[in-house]
């Protein structure tokens, strides 16, 4: 889910040897993998129209259950909602492994994807009203955030989904909070919630000589 590292759908697998929790939806196939676990594309068995990305997350380092970047999302994106942040669905453990699983909204494509396909296949820019489009989109999603005294600290374009076919083509989706920050008031630090964990990022600032081409 918009890591920009996708690979080939593969079928249904025997609903029988599923959990629980996932009989209430049909698997279609892998759709991406990063180094916090792997995504699925779904459809709701009860809404067959509704198609939902399963995020698994891999264990903590340490092997002591779920790591902080998953509980710092999910705590994150229960606070929050808007249009252009990417909407959780739902959260699930497997009890057999503990095992982790964030359902959100399925984005058909992010913004690497597109910049890749303008890039490489058809050899020209982006249209100038689409880039309009999502810059806005784009900056309406970050003002959002920090008015809510939220960082993402990890905004790239694989991160910043595009919705597909639908009421909400077009739309722009910020996805990807695990490296996120509550920086201040009114939202609660999230040491106060039992989550200490602390990551140094340093981010050297660049822009591709792609855009300059726009």
């Amino acid at each position: 889910m918009g890591d920009g590292n996708t690979s080939s759908r593969g079928g249904n697998s025997n609903s029988s040897n599923r959990p629980e929790w996932l009989q209430h939806y049909d698997l279609i196939g892998k759709i991406g993998e990063g180094t916090y676990g792997l995504v699925f594309l779904a459809k709701i068995k009860a809404n067959r129209s509704k198609s939902i990305a399963i995020k698994k997350f891999k264990q903590s380092k340490d092997g002591d259950g779920v790591s902080p970047t998953a509980i710092r999302e999910i705590m994150l994106l229960r606070e929050i909602t808007h249009e252009n942040v990417v909407k959780l669905v739902n959260v699930h453990i497997n009890q057999a492994d503990m095992s982790l699983y964030l359902a959100f909204d399925y984005a058909e494509h992010d913004l690497y994807e597109i910049i890749r396909h303008h890039r490489d296949k058809v050899n020209q820019a982006i249209n100038q009203y689409t880039v309009k489009s999502l810059l806005w989109q784009l900056l309406n999603g970050l003002n959002y955030l920090h008015s809510n005294w939220i960082i993402h600290r990890d905004l790239k374009p694989s991160n910043i989904l595009v919705m597909g076919d639908g009421e909400e083509h077009g739309v722009i989706k910020i996805a990807d909070f695990g490296l996120a920050r509550i920086y201040q008031a009114p939202l609660e630090p999230l040491a106060k919630n039992g989550v200490r964990h602390t990551c140094y990022c340093n981010y050297s600032f660049s822009i591709s000589p792609f855009w300059f081409s726009l």
